[in-house]
């Protein structure tokens, strides 16, 4: 009996045509950039380096994101990280609102 090889499966997820047209079109760029400056600052908790970019918000905007240092980010490192409670980080750190305002300060002082 032949045997075959084991059929791969992919982990990422196929990239629908919508989203394909919003990362070329000129909107999807800008993000891209945006995000791009984010994830230069400092954990905004914090001040540590290196961040995640975080998307803030529904819907979600590229251009709506915190950059937030993995302790601060994912939900294994317990209390004080966003994914582990949303509402205590809130509480702790302030609203969303206020937390963008935050960083449109930080993008525009640091002029990038």
């Amino acid at each position: 009996m032949k045997r075959t090889p084991l059929a791969r499966k992919s982990s990422l997820k196929p990239v629908s045509a919508k989203r394909k047209a919003y990362k070329a079109s000129p909107e999807g760029k800008a993000g891209k950039e945006h995000m791009g400056r984010v994830a230069q600052l400092p954990c905004l908790v914090c001040g540590a380096h290196p961040v995640e970019v975080h998307h803030e918000g529904k819907p979600r905007s590229d251009f709506n994101c915190l950059p937030l240092c993995p302790r601060h980010h994912r939900q294994q490192f317990g209390p004080g990280a966003y994914h582990y409670s949303p509402r205590a980080f809130y509480e702790l750190h302030g609203t969303s609102e206020e937390l963008l305002a935050e960083i449109a300060k930080m993008l525009q002082s640091s002029n990038m």
